[in-house]
């Protein structure tokens, strides 16, 4: 099987993460291609790593007629003879849609929300959701990301989208939790969606009772050069105790150097770094949105989006618990991954997918 996955960019993401998973999955008489629309990202050495090949289309965030990407794709997928082009995220789905290659087409929708951040990207995912009946197969990642297809007005049939959870690789024992003062890990890129203000007010909350507790919070945008960020923060009186790496490369280092992880999203379908962070036995403390609630392993560890009072009560009540209750929990997440999320199930399920549609074809 010879496949070529098409991203918009190489940074951190759950897309990203998804096809460095397939990538390192897939059989060893398979081939598995890469074509980046951007250039190269945070996560590009080990994406180059885990791919056959990669190319990188050096587009712009704000071309809308992906000419050069489509070029691309023609190119690798008559060079390496390709079964199936399979797309992520909805510039990489137009220029899957678009473009006439000749092999099967599939995407993954990644998102239970509208995350266009400027005006051609909202022509974008208009553009691709009305071309999408060009897909020879659509999957999401979860059950509210397949709704959000179908009322966002995909022109592929809703009943044929298929739900294949994301998969990864599950450490063999929970990791240990760290030495030192508590540490809560936030991964995300810097949308709205992901409530970044109701985070930090939570978080301030919580330092009222934990002093010498930190927030490490990584993401693409998610930087000391954000200044709508780093204002907030110093209103909190936050700036010493929170640290904004932006994109990073080695997302399982900062996940088992980390107490616990925490999403504050407003929207979300299922965050793959909550998946990454129940294999490493690190547990979630998460909004109710979405099906981010399969992450959650105690009740008191979901609650309701847009409510910093609640979600920073819930980070209290976990630091607040003896070392024996936290390591009973981080086992209980790492038994929730092991069980739920494993990237072998979903590799085979796309590759059953795959051999679905070559072989109809």
């Amino acid at each position: 099987m010879r496949v070529l996955h098409i991203v918009n960019d190489a940074e951190t993401g759950g897309a990203q993460t998804l096809i460095e998973q397939l990538l390192l999955t897939r059989r060893p008489e398979d081939e598995a291609h890469l074509l980046v629309l951007l250039g190269p990202g945070a996560l590009s050495p080990r994406l180059e790593a885990a791919a056959t090949s990669t190319t990188y289309a050096h587009m712009t965030r704000r071309d809308l007629l992906p000419v050069r990407a489509a070029r691309a794709v023609r190119r690798l997928v008559r060079e390496h003879r390709i079964d199936v082009v399979h797309s992520h995220l909805q510039q990489s789905d137009l220029v899957n849609e678009l473009t006439p290659h000749g092999a099967a087409k599939v995407t993954t929708l990644h998102s239970s929300l509208n995350l266009a951040s400027s005006r051609v990207a909202g022509v974008v995912w208009r553009l691709a959701a009305v071309f999408s009946s060009r897909l020879d197969a659509v999957v999401a990642c979860s059950p509210t990301a397949r709704d959000f297809a179908v009322d966002f007005g995909y022109r592929f049939p809703g009943e044929r989208i298929l739900v294949v959870p994301n998969g990864t690789t599950t450490a063999a024992a929970p990791a240990p939790e760290p030495p030192g003062d508590p540490v809560l890990l936030h991964l995300g890129r810097r949308v709205p969606a992901k409530d970044h203000p109701t985070l930090f007010r939570a978080f301030a909350q919580t330092r009222e009772r934990h002093p010498l507790a930190r927030l490490v919070c990584a993401g693409h945008g998610v930087d000391p050069h954000n200044r709508v960020l780093t204002d907030e923060l110093a209103r909190l009186g936050l700036t010493d105790a929170v640290e904004l790496l932006g994109s990073v490369s080695d997302v399982r280092s900062l996940i088992r150097a980390s107490h616990a992880m925490v999403f504050s999203s407003s929207e979300e379908a299922l965050p793959m770094a909550g998946i990454e962070a129940l294999s490493e036995g690190v547990p979630v403390i998460t909004t109710d949105t979405g099906d981010t609630r399969v992450l959650s392993v105690e009740p008191f560890t979901l609650v309701p989006p847009r409510d910093p009072e609640a979600l920073g009560a819930a980070l209290t009540r976990f630091l607040d618990l003896t070392p024996t209750l936290r390591e009973g929990l981080r086992h209980r997440s790492w038994e929730r991954a092991r069980a739920d999320f494993d990237a072998r199930v979903t590799a085979r399920r796309y590759r059953e997918l795959y051999e679905e549609l070559t072989t109809a074809s």
